[in-house]
């Protein structure tokens, strides 16, 4: 059932992440790059009220759902009385907001923005309790029809010039639509219950100091949007967007994936071996996660033109270039500093630390931004981020290694940098052997992919020469026996 699972779930994460693809290529070429601006700024400002009213809710249904099977409902409908008393008091207030805006473009986007995040809280929460009740199928067709729904509905939209409102309306009508086809049934017979004191007091003891991560993970995620849109245009913004999403979206979904496989090794091995074991396995972990997050950083880069010129509409193109490199490093380094960094915190159940690391980190960002983008642009934006992103795994590393001794660092980051240095060389003379984009993305990956496995294996990157040699051992001796 496990692997049944965790099938369905990669494919329900995995679908909707080719569509977002789809849709960054669709909107660059019917958006311009100030109307992708305003879309980006919306979606960054859904996000945050989310982050601040809504996210903590999901936390709580996912944690205590399970806690009281015997009467499920009343957690559903304790979870419900306060998704709408939220729900209704942002409806009020960013109603009211709107039509206090004196721009009217801003003014209509506003009205959008407040159904819109109504709607996305929505939908997440749904997603959490199919995921809860254990309902992958559910959960990938509520996943999947929004992304679905959102494209074709918002593409169409911008395709007869609605603008920046066009993939709004489409990310409203997939999230309403979804929820209808798919996710009713998930609160059939659901009355609004107000939970009773000591209820609501466990709920928020639970759930609201989650709150200060979430914004400040938020503010080092999007903060530099808004920030370019203060002090540069929202055209400029919107080409921000482009290249930083591609990079983060991309990078973020590979590690993400070795780091589901790699995680549950070192916990079990702490678990049921002790701390050895444990530091053993996480050596092995974080070679892996080092050496491919900086080879798909290397390798992003040395794409990005070809990648660039079939995903990106024209307009973005130049701006997104210059900064994708120095996204993708931020991204290698975030993600270095999330499954192997990180896991001391969470190894050693110091999990609290991580919201100092995060403060400083956020602070950082805010600070750099305000410095470099008046003289640099969306490129001084680009150096806050990678800036930002290391003095956060800087001292994840220094305050995790005391918590939970961490192997060596040098050792795995120097035959990571090898893996990654040939690998983007491969990629990038391969590339240029061809002036059709597609050939060269072709030729590049593959050239990449094959550069990097040979590296791999030669330095005996997390031991994978051993498991290698004793998967073709295993191989051989099934087909003696048969």
């Amino acid at each position: 059932m496990l692997l049944r699972h965790a099938l369905y779930y990669l494919a329900a994460r995995g679908l909707p992440g080719l569509i977002n693809f789809a849709a960054l290529s669709l909107y660059t070429r019917l958006l311009a790059p100030d109307e992708f601006g305003r879309y980006s700024l919306v979606v960054a400002s859904v996000s945050l009220i989310h982050v601040f009213l809504f996210q903590w809710l999901q936390l709580v249904l996912g944690r205590f759902l399970p806690a009281h099977r015997d009467e499920p409902q009343i957690v559903q409908q304790s979870i419900l009385a306060l998704f709408l008393l939220l729900a209704g008091s942002v409806s009020v207030a960013g109603l009211g907001a709107a039509l206090l805006w004196s721009d009217p473009v801003w003014r209509a986007l506003l009205a959008l923005a407040v159904p819109l995040t109504v709607a996305e809280a929505w939908l997440q929460l749904n997603l959490t309790l199919a995921s809860t009740n254990l309902r992958p199928g559910r959960y990938g067709f509520l996943l999947g029809g929004k992304s679905l729904l959102a494209i074709m509905v918002g593409g169409w939209l911008a395709w007869l010039g609605l603008g920046a409102q066009a993939p709004l309306v489409g990310m409203l009508a997939g999230a309403s639509a979804a929820w209808l086809l798919f996710g009713l049934r998930l609160w059939r017979g659901m009355r609004p219950c107000w939970p009773a004191p000591e209820r609501l007091k466990e709920y928020a003891a639970y759930g609201l100091p989650f709150v200060a991560t979430f914004a400040l993970g938020w503010i080092i995620a999007s903060s530099d949007r808004m920030l370019i849109a203060w002090l540069l245009d929202e055209a400029a913004t919107g080409i921000y967007a482009v290249g930083y999403d591609l990079s983060q979206h991309s990078l973020g979904l590979l590690l993400a994936v070795v780091n589901t496989a790699a995680y549950p090794l070192a916990v079990r091995q702490l678990e049921q071996e002790g701390e050895e074991a444990a530091r053993a396995q996480l050596a092995q972990n974080g070679e892996l996660i080092i050496t491919v997050a900086l080879t798909g950083a290397a390798g992003l880069a040395a794409l990005a033109p070809a990648l660039l010129d079939i995903l990106v509409g024209e307009a973005f193109r130049a701006g997104a270039m210059k900064i994708v490199p120095w996204i993708a490093a931020g991204a290698a380094i975030a993600g270095v500093k999330a499954f192997h960094f990180d896991l001391a915190f969470q190894l050693a159940r110091k999990s609290y630390l991580q919201v100092y690391i995060s403060a400083v980190a956020a602070i950082a960002n805010i600070a750099l931004n305000l410095l470099l983008i008046p003289g640099h642009g969306i490129v001084g934006a680009a150096w806050a981020t990678i800036i930002a992103y290391g003095t956060a795994g800087a001292l994840s590393w220094l305050l995790g290694r005391r918590v939970f001794a961490l192997p060596p660092l040098a050792p795995m980051l120097l035959r990571g940098a090898v893996v990654a240095v040939v690998t983007g060389l491969a990629a990038w003379l391969m590339a240029n052997l061809f002036s059709n984009p597609p050939a060269a993305i072709a030729g590049g990956f593959f050239a990449g992919i094959a550069a990097s496995v040979l590296v791999v294996l030669l330095l005996d990157i997390a031991g994978m020469r051993g498991a290698v040699v004793q998967a073709v051992a295993l191989l051989r001796q099934s087909r003696h026996e048969v």
